[in-house]
């Protein structure tokens, strides 16, 4: 069993407004990130002081995406929003930035480890890119005061980052969605995506709102 759509990003990609359009449009449960009140409390602590926090936060970040993944593999036809798979990506800014040591993040990193080889990629996922500008401004825009303590370095760290992972990803069809250009309501991307699911191998495809491209096939 394996979730049907996995939406991942940088903060302020617009994932969440993605996933409210796709799961109406596709007939899809929506799953959001799995969050509580000490989840918030560490978040404002953490970008209020990264490198006293940033190994907490991460630990209990993982916690809930293993959770949030078990409930996607459960439930099936979901949209999920974020997942374990790209968990690694937010320590892994924070050890560059030298906010985390390299014993924290081989603590991270082996733990993060199992518990990926204990899930299941979905059947398509979507990796929404854009400009580290149009995530800051989209950041700006809703108003997070605890996302707007942080320097710009560490937004142009992420997502060079997300960048890296996708350029090498594997585990199953990965449709890439350059949103930079894109209204709230993404215009006809229910139909492409239909399209790519119908795709049962591990191909990359790109749409930039105009037109759909197979760049790899059976990576």
């Amino acid at each position: 069993m394996r979730p049907k759509i996995i939406v991942e990003g940088t903060v302020g990609a617009g994932k969440t407004t993605f996933i409210n359009c796709l799961s109406q449009r596709l007939s899809l449960e929506p799953l959001y990130e799995l969050t509580d009140q000490r989840l918030v409390q560490i978040l404002e602590k953490f970008y209020a002081d990264p490198t006293k926090w940033g190994f907490q936060l991460q630990i209990y970040f993982l916690t809930k995406r293993f959770e949030q993944m078990k409930l996607g593999c459960e439930k099936m036809n979901v949209i999920m929003d974020r997942s374990i798979f790209c968990d690694h990506i937010f320590p892994r800014v924070l050890l560059k930035r030298g906010e985390m040591t390299e014993l924290e993040y081989s603590v991270y990193k082996e733990l993060h480890d199992q518990l990926v080889g204990l899930s299941s990629p979905p059947q398509l996922m979507i990796y929404l890119r854009c400009s580290t500008q149009t995530a800051i401004d989209r950041i700006k825009k809703r108003g997070r005061m605890w996302e707007l303590q942080i320097d710009r370095g560490y937004w142009e760290t992420l997502n060079q980052e997300y960048e890296s992972f996708f350029s090498q990803y594997n585990l199953s069809t990965l449709l890439i969605v350059n949103t930079d250009l894109f209204d709230e309501n993404f215009g006809q991307i229910d139909s492409v995506i239909e399209q790519v699911l119908k795709d049962q191998g591990r191909s990359v495809y790109e749409y930039d709102g105009k037109s759909l491209k197979r760049s790899v096939a059976g990576a």
